[in-house]
């Protein structure tokens, strides 16, 4: 069961097709004026869309179980866990999650290459949420180091945004996936232990075309 739900990527929450990003494509290189003037043949934004939603997917194919510490890891009550003059090097504790909402967001961007010109064409938001039933995490040192017994739904959104404007301006584009059951028996250690307290959100890595 535990590889099972460690084997459960963000990817596999979305489709494997976007049926609106080449509306997107095309409203994006229409507000450029350099793309704009070129006056690209329709054929060129099919690719671009076909391989901006290639991109997402690799950019977004990752293990939910190594991305939900990060959202647990801002959670108030654990705020504590960052503090060595209450919780010295080397202690460890395992804590248990009752029922709680939590949720992370990524900003995957897609970089285009057409002709000459390169640039950051497409932006896009992914909102991770999960539905904590119960939970157990081990904390030492601070950091969040494997996640125990779990039982948990997990539900992912993808927007479209303009600005980086706080909250971002969104477009039409929205995506949104039914829930994902995510069930973990035994302790799965997490390669890279995830800090305790408030970050900036992560960003994914950008993808050229």
């Amino acid at each position: 069961m535990a590889s099972d739900a460690a084997a459960c990527t963000v990817t596999d929450l979305l489709p494997r097709d976007f049926e609106s990003m080449e509306a997107v494509v095309d409203e994006q290189i229409a507000a450029d004026p350099e793309l704009s003037r070129n006056q690209l043949p329709r054929m060129v934004h099919r690719i671009i869309a076909k391989r901006a939603t290639n991109a997402i997917l690799a950019a977004l194919n990752k293990s939910i179980l190594l991305i939900l510490p990060a959202a647990w890891s801002r959670a108030p009550e654990l705020t504590e866990y960052s503090d060595e003059t209450k919780h010295p090097s080397g202690e460890e504790t395992t804590l248990f999650l009752g029922e709680h909402k939590f949720e992370i967001d990524y900003k995957p961007i897609v970089n285009v290459r057409i002709l000459t010109f390169q640039r950051p064409l497409l932006k896009f938001r992914l909102i991770l949420s999960t539905q904590v039933r119960s939970a157990s995490i081990t904390i030492r040192n601070g950091h969040i180091v494997s996640v125990g017994e779990c039982d948990c739904a997990v539900e992912a959104e993808l927007k479209h945004i303009i600005d980086e404007i706080d909250p971002p301006k969104e477009t039409g584009f929205h995506l949104k996936l039914k829930s994902r059951e995510l069930k973990l028996v035994d302790a799965y250690e997490l390669k890279s232990p995830v800090p305790i307290g408030p970050r900036a959100r992560s960003a994914s890595p950008a993808h050229t075309l």
